[in-house]
């Protein structure tokens, strides 16, 4: 079997009611090797946990369209200083990033959690840059972000109990999964 089908069937018997423990040790050993194969059964989405998190994603899709929105505005003041094409081009780059990570995580993907907080976390140097003229807004940048990145891994972690920060969860050499 190649990679395809072995996806498309772990799905399907997923699907079927199978446990994740059932299907990883039906599957392990094949075309694909056992860590992708963990992932792939750990970012499938569970019907009952996104019912139960509802709230929560919606919550989060609400502060992803605010940073939209915000990206949107920023990005055009900031692109004024050059040109109002570049304003345009700025404004409508800022806004449609975080539309797409909307999009994501309205499609409940494992992976837009993940590069979402790389991302952000990855942008905290830049952050730091004018701490020096205005300490308060800084903390403000700061504090707002951390709380995004903690309230992503959060909902990320309550969607995918399967998964660690970047991959599959293992204990003691072994993949574990929620049943």
């Amino acid at each position: 079997m190649d990679k395809k089908e072995i996806k498309r069937q772990a799905m399907q018997m997923l699907e079927a009611g199978r446990s994740k423990t059932e299907t990883f040790k039906a599957l392990s050993g094949g075309a694909v090797k056992d860590k992708v194969l963990a992932y792939w059964i750990g970012s499938r989405p569970d019907p009952q946990l996104l019912e139960r998190h509802a709230g929560k994603i919606k919550i989060l899709l609400a502060l992803i369209y605010v940073q939209a929105l915000s990206g949107l505005v920023g990005g055009y003041f900031l692109g004024l200083t050059i040109s109002d094409g570049f304003a345009i081009v700025l404004g409508l780059l800022a806004g449609g990033i975080a539309l797409l990570f909307a999009w994501g995580f309205h499609r409940h993907s494992a992976q837009t959690y993940t590069v979402y907080m790389l991302l952000s976390i990855s942008q905290m140097p830049r952050l730091f840059e004018d701490y020096a003229e205005d300490p308060v807004s800084v903390i403000i940048g700061v504090v707002t972000t951390l709380a995004m990145v903690f309230f992503v891994a959060w909902v990320k972690n309550l969607l995918f109990p399967d998964l660690g920060f970047m991959g599959s969860k293992k204990i003691k050499g072994q993949f574990v999964f929620s049943n």
